[in-house]
C-alpha cells in the first residue's frame, strides 16, 4: 500500500492538489491485483483584470475553461481517477475510469510479456480501446454539443540485456484517434473576430523510443533515452534525455538531467488566421500544435533516513526528496521548478 500527496501552484496562481493512492493484493496461483485512485483538485484564478478592460474581454473570450456567472470567481474542477489490473505472470488486464463534471473517459487495455533467449530478451505487446464521453458545461461565450471521442491504441516493447551492466529497450506505438479533439471552451482570433477552435476529428500517432541505461563501477548510473513522433497533422518531433544518477554515501543520492525537444506545427496552425474559414475549416489556438524547441534542466537529491538516520525512531521510516528544475522554451516561457517530496513507510 502506498499513499501520495502532492500540491502544485504557479506563478499565475493555479493550483492543484491530488490525493492518489496505489494498493497492491496478491492472491493463489500467482494471481495479482493493483488498484490505484487519485482525487484531483484544480483551481484556475478568476479574471483580475478590471471589467470591460480589453485586457479582461482578451481573458474571457479565449478561455480555455467554461466562463460560466462571474468571469472574476476562482474557476475549480474537480477529478476522480480508478484504475484496476489482475495480472498473471506476463499477462494482465486493466480497467480505467475517470469522471469530471464535462469529461468522463473510461479504458480497458491488455498486455502479454514472454522471456525469451534464456531471460536475455523480453517482448512485451500491448493494446487498449479508449472511449470518452464530452458533455460541454453551459457557456454562453462558445456553446458546444457533446460528443465523443474513441481512441485504439497498440504497441510494442522488446528489452535486451547487453550485460551484467547494461539493458537496451526498443517500441513502437501506435494511435488511431476519432472523435472531438479540440479544447470545446477555447476561442481562437480570426479574420478580425473570435471564433471557436476546431481540430480534425481524425488523427493518426505514431511514436518509437530508445533508451539504454548503464551501471557504473562507482556506485552510478548513466540513462539515454530518444523518441521520434509524427501523425497526420504534420507534428514531427524529437526528444533527446540524459540522467546521471550517483550515490554520494549509503541513504543519499543524487540525479542529474537534461531533456531536449523540437517539433514541427500541424499544418493547419498558424499564429494569425487571416479569415474565419482558417487553414480548410481548421483552427487551433492550442500552443502545442505550434513550433516548439525546449530544454529541461533539473537536479534531484533523495535521502532514505532509515539509513542516514537509523537510530532515531520518528526518522527512520522517512524519505525526503527535493527536485529544482528550470525549463525554457522558444515560445518565450521559462519556469524555475521547485518539488519536494516526504515518503513514509509503515
Amino acid at each position: 500500500m502506498a499513499t501520495l500527496f502532492r500540491w502544485f501552484n504557479d506563478s499565475n496562481h493555479v493550483n492543484v492538489r491530488s490525493a492518489v493512492g496505489d494498493y497492491s493484493i496478491p492472491f493463489s496461483n500467482g494471481v495479482g491485483m493493483m488498484l490505484h485512485w487519485n482525487n484531483e483538485k484544480v483551481t484556475v484564478p478568476g479574471i483580475s483584470a478590471p471589467p470591460g478592460s480589453q485586457e479582461a474581454v482578451d481573458a474571457i473570450t479565449t478561455a480555455s475553461h467554461p466562463i460560466e456567472g462571474d468571469p472574476y470567481a476562482d474557476y475549480i474542477k474537480v477529478r476522480n481517477e480508478v484504475q484496476a489490473e489482475v495480472s498473471r505472470g506476463g499477462t494482465a488486464v486493466s480497467y480505467y475510469h475517470s469522471s469530471e463534471v464535462d469529461y468522463l473517459a473510461q479504458q480497458v487495455a491488455a498486455r502479454y510479456a514472454k522471456d525469451l533467449l534464456g531471460q536475455q530478451l523480453n517482448v512485451s505487446v500491448g493494446t487498449s480501446y479508449g472511449w470518452d464521453a464530452i458533455d460541454p458545461v453551459e457557456n454562453v461565450n462558445n456553446p458546444v454539443a457533446p460528443a465523443t471521442k474513441t481512441t485504439l491504441h497498440g504497441n510494442v516493447v522488446a528489452t535486451d540485456i547487453l550485460g551484467p551492466t547494461s539493458v537496451l529497450r526498443v517500441g513502437v506505438e501506435v494511435d488511431h484517434v476519432e472523435g472531438l479533439q479540440h479544447n470545446p471552451y477555447r476561442r481562437v482570433y480570426a479574420g478580425g473576430t473570435s471564433v471557436p477552435e476546431n481540430q480534425p476529428s481524425s488523427r493518426q500517432r505514431r511514436d518509437a523510443f530508445l533508451k539504454f541505461n548503464q551501471y557504473l563501477p562507482n556506485r552510478s548510473s548513466l540513462k539515454f533515452s530518444y523518441r521520434f513522433y509524427d501523425d497526420d497533422w504534420g507534428v514531427l518531433s524529437h526528444e533527446a534525455g540524459a540522467q546521471l544518477s550517483q550515490y554520494l554515501t549509503s541513504g543519499l543520492n543524487v540525479q542529474y538531467r537534461y531533456r531536449w525537444y523540437t517539433q514541427t506545427p500541424a499544418s493547419f496552425y498558424r499564429a494569425e488566421y487571416p479569415t474565419t474559414n482558417g487553414v480548410d475549416g481548421y483552427l487551433t489556438g492550442d500552443y502545442r500544435l505550434g513550433p516548439l524547441s525546449s530544454h529541461l534542466f533539473d537536479v534531484t537529491l533523495q535521502m532514505d533516513l532509515g539509513v542516514l538516520a537509523s537510530s532515531s525512531r520518528s526518522l527512520r521510516h522517512l524519505g525526503v526528496t527535493l527536485d529544482y528544475g528550470r525549463y525554457f522554451n522558444s515560445n518565450n516561457y521559462s519556469a524555475d521548478i521547485l518539488e519536494t517530496g516526504v515518503d513514509f513507510r509503515f
